[in-house]
């Protein structure tokens, strides 16, 4: 390191900057709105029916837009009867979710104070039985819809410019398209991990 760099980290002014970006910074957080979670609407791809779709939000509790944002599933694990969560062994890979609304899967900037919905699953009227994570359907070998049961979730969001976040929650699905129900997982609260 030479001389100037030198008085450059000694410079209070470059300090201040550093500080004021650092308090300005996006913080992301992943989380579960009773009131935001569970929606019924009709799906053009399969004839019009009826289907059941949950929710995640995700906010910027910073004071600068978070760029590129994308939410992923990373992990799935079933309760077996003993009670126990366990890796589900078809669920391989992480995979990108979908923001609500949203023509396609790519990423989407969150602005402070204007949370956003991220799809997580779905059931379909039609087809009673199975839960749907709400990804791409192509090949990736990795199972992205399943029978009736209790899954724990870990669900991340990453930014261009914002430290990541992750959530886990519980998806409960009894079999019936539109009883759904998913929890924030009480063993497991949001929080944010360094990059």
């Amino acid at each position: 390191m030479d001389f100037a760099s030198i008085l450059g980290l000694l410079n209070p002014l470059n300090w201040g900057e550093r500080g004021w970006k650092y308090f300005r910074r996006p913080k992301l957080r992943v989380y579960f709105d009773p009131n935001e979670t569970h929606h019924t609407r009709t799906l053009a791809n399969l004839g019009g029916i009826p289907g059941f779709f949950c929710h995640l939000m995700v906010s910027n509790d910073g004071k600068e837009t978070a760029k590129k944002c994308q939410g992923r599933l990373i992990e799935v694990s079933i309760r077996e009867p003993d009670g126990e969560f366990r890796p589900h062994p078809d669920f391989v890979n992480p995979v990108v979710l979908k923001w609500a609304r949203e023509p396609d899967f790519g990423p989407r900037d969150i602005d402070p104070d204007l949370p956003r919905r991220l799809d997580l699953c779905c059931a379909a009227q039609s087809i009673p039985g199975i839960l749907s994570f709400f990804t791409h359907k192509r090949p990736s070998g990795n199972r992205t819809d399943f029978p009736p049961g209790t899954y724990r979730v870990k669900i991340r969001i990453d930014a261009e410019n914002a430290t990541r976040s992750d959530g886990t929650f519980i998806v409960s699905y009894t079999g019936v398209w539109n009883q759904i129900q998913v929890s924030e997982d009480n063993g497991a609260s949001n929080h944010e991990l360094e990059s």
